[in-house]
């Protein structure tokens, strides 16, 4: 099995045997899907548990830790969860030139942006221009990348945490000072500008943590649908949230799901037994497929989403008794006939005669026309003979007896 047909670049090139199988995927998804308003980019981990495979990493607080690891976005209407572009992060092992210079470098690089603004830009390329909402962890809190998806119509905001320091633009020991006394639930924005462009930062009192947004957009009015509920000092008490945290708070599991569905009850990851790195990535965007597979037919018939296991089963036993060409009322491309020498020996050619109420043969339903007369007649193919025969290797040729003996071959041992 192969998935390139590409040559193979006069530079050392780890990933060469799947990026263009990645990209392939990719491209599919941007023709065939149309992304919703909101979405949710994370990360997605494929396991591998070879160390020497490209691009390998361990982030310990995955629950497949060990593998590659996929920059992902999804979308989840109705909670129902499609993820529409992935791109593997290769790290280390990207390739370089002879000259030095990037083999395969990002267009968003090129315009002078950090790898993640890039990243950021790059993941969300099917919907630039069109004011879509996007939301991201706090491994994206990159005061460049947001701005970047303004840039590009595209409303982008992502979870602000203290790492080492606070990212750049954000006070976040100012901020923890200005919320001290204030109550649970509390909520305000900070607004700044950076070179004549607006850049907000939405915070709300939690029990124990100031949560912090950064975006270019949005408004603090409250969900009146969206109520959340903390134990203080052993008593309850309750606030809405605001539009970006409500939204962050119901987008930001939606890729986890997907990753969740396609590990549980059995991914092909685990058992699709293979040595060959290559095929441990064709199983992941297997898997991805399916989900979005499930996830697809969910929202069209509104209703729940089935088990992945009992799709895969459905899907295993529809490909197995495939009966699409039988069903008279559903009509299937015409079968092409293989062009064979009139004298092949290896070609059956047996005299037939039709049933009682047929008339032609159909070439698509692969069957019998039905008639009203019950020895109905038609006129040979070469002397117009009026019969009902017909020779095995051309069902929707009359021939009669004659011709059928001109058109037969001989034995193999008649000159």
């Amino acid at each position: 099995m192969t998935y390139t047909n590409r040559d193979t670049p006069t530079f050392l090139d780890r990933f060469h045997d799947v990026r263009q199988m990645i990209d392939a995927w990719n491209e599919h998804m941007t023709m065939e899907y149309c992304p919703s308003w909101m979405n949710c980019g994370d990360e997605s981990m494929n396991s591998w548990m070879d160390t020497t495979c490209p691009g390998f990493m361990c982030v310990p607080r995955k629950p497949h830790p060990f593998g590659n690891e996929y920059h992902s976005i999804a979308d989840g209407d109705g909670g129902k969860p499609i993820m529409w572009k992935v791109k593997l992060q290769e790290g280390k092992d990207q390739p370089k030139k002879p000259d030095g210079t990037w083999a395969f470098p990002s267009e968003f690089e090129e315009k002078g942006l950090s790898p993640t603004a890039a990243l950021m830009c790059e993941l969300t390329t099917p919907i630039h221009h069109t004011g879509k909402v996007v939301t991201f962890d706090s491994g994206f809190c990159v005061k460049m990348g947001i701005e970047a998806l303004h840039a590009h119509g595209v409303y982008g905001q992502a979870l602000i945490k203290k790492k080492r320091y606070w990212p750049r633009g954000v006070p976040g020991d100012h901020i923890n000072e200005h919320f001290h006394n204030k109550p649970i639930g509390y909520a305000e924005t900070l607004r700044q500008v950076f070179n004549g462009k607006q850049f907000l930062i939405h915070c709300t009192k939690e029990d124990k943590y100031i949560h912090k947004l950064m975006s270019t957009h949005g408004l603090l009015n409250e969900v009146s649908n969206h109520t959340t509920y903390r134990c203080i000092n052993g008593e309850w008490m309750h606030f809405k949230y605001t539009e970006p945290v409500s939204r962050h708070n119901k987008a930001k599991h939606w890729v986890d799901d997907v990753n969740q569905r396609r590990h549980a009850p059995i991914g092909l990851e685990d058992i699709w037994g293979t040595k060959w790195w290559p095929d441990r990535q064709f199983t992941f965007l297997c898997s991805v497929s399916e989900v979005n597979a499930v996830m697809s037919r969910a929202r069209g018939r509104d209703e729940t989403a089935e088990p992945v296991l009992k799709f895969r089963r459905k899907l295993a036993k529809e490909m197995l008794e495939n009966r699409i060409c039988e069903v008279d009322s559903i009509p299937c491309a015409p079968q092409r006939l293989h062009r064979t020498r009139r004298h092949s020996s290896d070609q059956e050619h047996t005299l037939c005669k039709r049933r009682k109420y047929t008339g032609a043969w159909n070439s698509a339903k692969r069957t019998w026309s039905k008639v009203a007369t019950p020895y109905l007649k038609s006129k040979c193919k070469t002397c117009d003979f009026l019969c009902r025969t017909y020779c095995s290797c051309s069902k929707h040729a009359t021939m009669c007896f004659k011709c059928w003996g001109l058109h037969k071959p001989l034995p193999n041992n008649i000159n």
